[in-house]
């Protein structure tokens, strides 16, 4: 259990505004209420306004950003489409996973541990032909890289294959503007970045790739994940599919009308200022990120743990500091920690971070050891 004076720096939940937390305590609404009517369209439109979504189709429903992959999936591509997958970690494979289970022909790229992927690889593969679609993650949680999201859009579009991009751990701290993107599906959760609770996905959707839709030869084989049902909901919120999560939508609301009002380039522009002043803090005591540098995310931070020590430091952190930061997956489970340094956490939550991180990680040495190089480094990027 997070207490209060806790601190919540792992890839998603993040912590959650006291704003956010009063919109979802408020009496039970009907979710055929006006009042959750206004609040669901507004939403919508705040949406499209973090996205940079004024050409294409909006979506918001209830369920994780893995409902929004699968959707997207499920709904653009049929059995037997050819589709490249980029896998840059796990969350990239699991797209892979997701392709194959409703019949496509997958290949597949995987970069090396810590590497985006190089576009023009992307590109020499889809000029082989035959590709429906390219699918890859903008920042990939399970390792911190993140993909240079405009330039494999690009490629994608100049091949004349369809783009899905899973930005569940982008959107909303690093730079996305669907309009100019080029994309023809982005896919997010509320809990990350936005800093809304988890249980809702959103996603933008090109009116190319909803034409792909209807000229399908195959019906979509879902009821709930089928966009082409969820359009006219969101057209007009009134029309039923299913029970909205009323909570997590109001919830989201409140944190997308503060991201507008904190306006979403001052935002991304927060992110990287701290993803800069956690990296050079962290190499300051000898942690090295995952990700080269020209891989690094302003959402998550991937380091690898001294002599694979992840879970003794993160137990620590947890029980002396009160700060939660998380483990790797799988086989970098004991020498990978991962930081999630998005939403609204503020430049003293950073510092803490630092100067705890560096007592649990030196504190086992024998020479005597000056604590503060990590918040001393981290200071004067944090004030500028």
């Amino acid at each position: 259990m997070i207490g209060e004076d806790e601190i919540l720096l792992i890839p998603g939940p993040t912590t959650l505004s006291s704003r956010v937390r009063q919109a979802m305590a408020r009496p039970q609404q009907s979710h055929v209420s006006q009042e959750f009517y206004n609040s669901f369209k507004e939403s919508l439109e705040l949406a499209r306004y973090v996205f940079g979504n004024s050409t294409g189709l909006q979506f918001i429903f209830s369920g994780s950003g893995t409902i929004g992959m699968e959707s997207s999936v499920v709904s653009l591509l049929e059995p037997g489409d050819k589709v490249l997958v980029v896998e840059t970690g796990y969350f990239g494979h699991r797209f892979s996973m997701l392709a194959e289970i409703h019949g496509c022909k997958v290949e597949s790229l995987v970069t090396e541990l810590g590497r985006k992927v190089d576009p023009k690889i992307v590109d020499e593969k889809l000029k082989q032909g035959g590709y429906k679609a390219l699918l890859f993650t903008h920042v990939d949680t399970s390792n911190s890289v993140m993909n240079d999201i405009v330039a494999l859009s690009r490629v994608a579009k100049e091949n004349g294959v369809l783009s899905i991009c899973d930005s569940v751990s982008g959107l909303g701290g690093a730079p996305l503007i669907f309009d100019s993107l080029g994309a023809d599906v982005v896919i997010t959760g509320s809990q990350k970045a936005i800093a809304g609770p988890p249980g809702a996905t959103l996603i933008a959707l090109s009116k190319h790739a909803f034409e792909i839709m209807e000229s399908r030869k195959t019906p979509i084989q879902s009821y709930y994940m089928n966009l082409m049902r969820w359009k006219p909901v969101m057209e007009d919120p009134k029309i039923y599919l299913t029970t909205p999560s009323v909570q997590v939508i109001l919830g989201l609301r409140e944190a997308l009308l503060q991201i507008k009002e904190e306006g979403i380039e001052n935002r991304w522009k927060r992110h990287e200022k701290f993803a800069e002043a956690i990296r050079v803090g962290l190499e300051s005591i000898g942690l090295l990120p995952v990700p080269d540098r020209e891989s690094r995310s302003p959402t998550v931070t991937a380091f690898y743990a001294p002599e694979r020590r992840a879970s003794e430091i993160q137990e620590k952190l947890r029980t002396e500091f009160g700060i939660h930061i998380s483990k790797g997956f799988g086989e970098y489970r004991d020498s990978m920690l991962r930081i999630g340094h998005f939403g609204n956490i503020s430049a003293s939550e950073v510092l803490a971070l630092l100067g705890s991180l560096e007592i649990v990680v030196r504190g086992s040495r024998v020479e005597a050891q000056v604590y503060g190089k990590a918040v001393e480094t981290a200071l004067p990027i944090l004030r500028s």
